[in-house]
């Protein structure tokens, strides 16, 4: 059997042949020693350039760590610009409460967390939710934190482990420093629309009651429906028909034929026509439970079911039904209880 390989070396012109035996053990292990040379020079270059790769991504990662770091610091200028202007809308909120003599709002009431704690949302709570220490211990706060760190970790291919090997790197290790200021952007902007949410609410609350108190003052019957002289008033007295003393369920305000009748609030015209012994009568509805009537009229200029506005003219003075000379009966009747209307009259 054969022990060596001959290599021939034959020059152009066949003279000068040379040859070498090299011997077979060698000649595998030379060939055995060259492949691997070339498996190992194809890993190398693999790994290089997934280092490469690496080193592009790490460059990259490390310029939007730094973008996102000054984003987050204007963001939170923006954030204590807007605490700044919630806290004054709601001490203006506050104000305007008490000069309506409002009870407290429920942003004075208290915030519950999930760890049953229940700061009350006023300035100092505000600055509390800008203090980074103070939130630190806060459970929606290390419930945001722990779910950025779980996102960042996978960005970076960690285990769950990542509590140790986080430190291991400088890229990683503040890539997982933004999870803090992702998680107290994220507790701030959560309180914050807590808060305004709330805040929204106290001022409809507000509007409505402001509302509620500017449509009950329109229907309030605060004026005179007719300028004259008033020439009977609310109480007993003697009747000039039949000599026996009654109650006077209204004024009577004595005053040219023809003048006008107003009406004192905004309502509703809930009767328009003829009534014994009242001649001409007109009845509002002005809600609340108060009603106004107006009778002895010569001539009526609202229909049934007409919306009367303050001040409107409702009809024209006259003496119509038993009545002895022009003048206007006037009653304010609340739930349908004769009052006096001086109580309620204020030019």
């Amino acid at each position: 059997m054969n022990k060596y390989f001959t290599i021939m070396i034959v020059p152009e012109r066949g003279k000068g042949v040379k040859s070498f035996r090299i011997p077979k053990i060698l000649f595998r292990g030379m060939l055995f020693i060259s492949v691997f040379m070339v498996f190992i020079l194809g890993v190398l270059s693999y790994d290089y350039f997934e280092i490469l790769k690496q080193v592009h991504k790490n460059k990259h990662l490390t310029i939007e760590n730094r973008q996102l770091k000054e984003q987050m610091e204007l963001f939170e200028k923006k954030i204590n610009t807007l605490i700044t202007d919630i806290d004054r809308v709601q001490v203006f909120e506050k104000k305007l409460r008490i000069i309506a003599g409002l009870k407290k709002n429920s942003l004075e009431e208290n915030l519950a967390e999930e760890e049953d704690e229940k700061p009350k949302i006023n300035s100092t709570f505000l600055k509390t939710i800008q203090d980074k220490n103070q939130v630190k211990e806060k459970t929606r706060y290390k419930r945001l934190k722990n779910l950025y760190e779980e996102k960042i970790a996978s960005v970076f291919g960690l285990q769950t482990s990542y509590a140790l090997t986080k430190d291991w790197s400088n890229l990683t290790k503040q890539s997982f420093l933004m999870a803090g200021k992702y998680a107290h952007f994220d507790y701030q902007i959560e309180n914050l629309e807590d808060m305004l949410s709330k805040l929204e609410v106290n001022v409809h609350g507000l509007d409505q009651f402001l509302l509620d108190k500017k449509s009950f003052l329109k229907s309030t019957p605060t004026l005179l429906p007719t300028r004259g002289w008033i020439t009977s008033y609310f109480g007993p007295r003697k009747s000039q028909f039949s000599g026996r003393t009654k109650m006077h369920e209204g004024i009577d305000i004595g005053a040219r034929t023809g003048s006008k009748i107003l009406s004192p609030a905004d309502g509703t015209v809930t009767f328009a026509g003829k009534k014994p012994g009242f001649g001409y009568f007109v009845q509002l509805d002005h809600g609340y439970g108060v009603e106004t009537v107006y009778a002895h009229a010569s001539k009526l200029l609202v229909s049934l079911g007409e919306q009367i506005k303050r001040g409107m003219v409702i009809a024209r003075v006259g003496s119509t039904g038993l009545s002895t000379g022009p003048h206007v009966h006037y009653e304010v009747r609340v739930n349908g209880t004769p009052v006096d209307p001086m109580y309620y009259i204020l030019d």
